[in-house]
């Protein structure tokens, strides 16, 4: 019988992504260094280092190839994902969703930000956020 398996993306490395705790217990949790993925971002070798840096501090097994197919070879029965709105991540989960049932799991609110906010650059970004940063939860609960 297939287990429940963990999908990590760049967007949630840290040991207190709520999906670590929204996974039953014991999920194995893996992530995809999928060398044609990052070239297709442009990450520079700095960013990959710090990507491969954070997951040896992470309860994560570290596996090579294209991201779909070896998830596809470990025949998860279902899918815990981070959330992202990032467009690529996102065209991945979709094409998992023909592998597993997939759950995303919402990270914590780190700010409150319009969702049309331009996040082509930093100084845009931090302009809307800045408000709301410092707050606990992006100030949600305040």
């Amino acid at each position: 019988m297939t287990k429940p398996l963990i999908w990590l993306h760049e967007e949630s490395l840290r040991v207190t992504h709520p999906i670590f705790y929204a996974a039953p217990t014991g999920t194995r949790a893996v992530f995809v260094w999928d060398d044609d993925y990052f070239k297709t971002l442009n990450y520079s070798l700095k960013r990959l280092i710090f990507i491969y840096e954070t997951l040896c501090e992470l309860p994560v097994d570290i596996l090579r190839g294209d991201t779909v197919s070896v998830i596809k070879e470990l025949t998860p029965s279902r899918l815990y994902v981070p959330s992202t709105g990032k467009p690529h991540i996102t065209l991945v989960i979709d094409q998992l969703k023909n592998i597993a049932a997939v759950e995303r799991i919402p990270d914590e609110v780190f700010v409150q930000i319009p969702e049309t906010t331009d996040f082509k650059r930093f100084f845009k970004y931090w302009s809307s956020a800045e408000k709301t940063a410092s707050l606990r939860h992006g100030g949600i609960d305040a």
